[in-house]
């Protein structure tokens, strides 16, 4: 499970990560522009839906394969389970507002203003914002199912103790925190700060949507707040 977490995501990084720098606000993903050219303006934008497939490819899909195929298990018994907890319903009612509130200040930072939106093209309309998040959705789906379930659930042994699953959140928040490596630094920062709270979570509550739902949220509202502080907001619907 460990061998095969660790090569997937160095396939996702050769493929999807690699870049090159573009300007101030913009990169262009080298193996995207290799595959199809220039184009124009919307390619800064369709490189990261290009990115968002591969990552739905290589974190969701490959992993079911492994799980279904080779080793003969349920793969939602990895955490996907959509387990109703009122307790965790709680903590993600009181988490969304932390997250809300931290984002607002943290979008003010000009190393995150300068990485996010991925594409500040996203500012044309609030159709193409809309569009993109809902497309954005599957990266964290993808994410938080390799990350926190396959890798996670995967490493666990039937009857695991705390020091096991201390040793396997540990495990995941070092692959987490190295696949942040060239964003800002106070997003490694909070990828190794939040790592080990939503491995928590995801065996607490024998799931991953908890911390899905926030680690999404908290990535739509850093793209709201960054366009509003570069003053890109949409202007306009369509």
């Amino acid at each position: 499970m460990l061998l095969s977490s660790v090569l997937i995501t160095l396939v996702y990084w050769l493929v999807a990560l690699w870049y090159s720098n573009k300007g101030t606000y913009s990169k262009d993903l080298v193996v995207f522009h290799q595959l199809f050219g220039t184009g124009n303006k919307w390619f800064d934008l369709w490189q990261y839906v290009y990115q968002f497939a591969v990552m739905v490819v290589l974190f969701w899909l490959v992993p079911y394969l492994i799980t279904r195929f080779y080793l003969k298990a349920d793969f939602s018994s990895f955490g996907l389970r959509l387990n109703y907890n009122k307790q965790a319903l709680i903590i993600c009612a009181v988490a969304y507002t932390v997250v809300i509130t931290s984002t607002f200040f943290s979008s003010q930072d000009p190393l995150i203003q300068s990485e996010y939106p991925l594409s500040k093209l996203i500012g044309t309309s609030w159709t193409v914002f809309i569009a993109y998040q809902s497309v954005y959705l599957f990266y964290f789906l993808a994410y938080e199912i390799f990350f926190r379930g396959y890798l996670q659930f995967g490493l666990k042994s039937e009857n695991a103790g705390t020091k096991e699953l201390i040793v396997i959140i540990l495990i995941q928040t070092v692959l987490t925190t190295l696949f942040h490596i060239g964003k800002p630094t106070p997003e490694i920062t909070a990828a190794a700060a939040f790592g080990p709270v939503f491995g928590y979570v995801a065996f607490r509550y024998n799931s991953i949507w908890y911390g899905m739902i926030i680690h999404f949220v908290m990535n739509v509202f850093i793209d709201l707040f960054v366009l509003h502080w570069l003053h890109l907001l949409p202007q306009k619907f369509f």
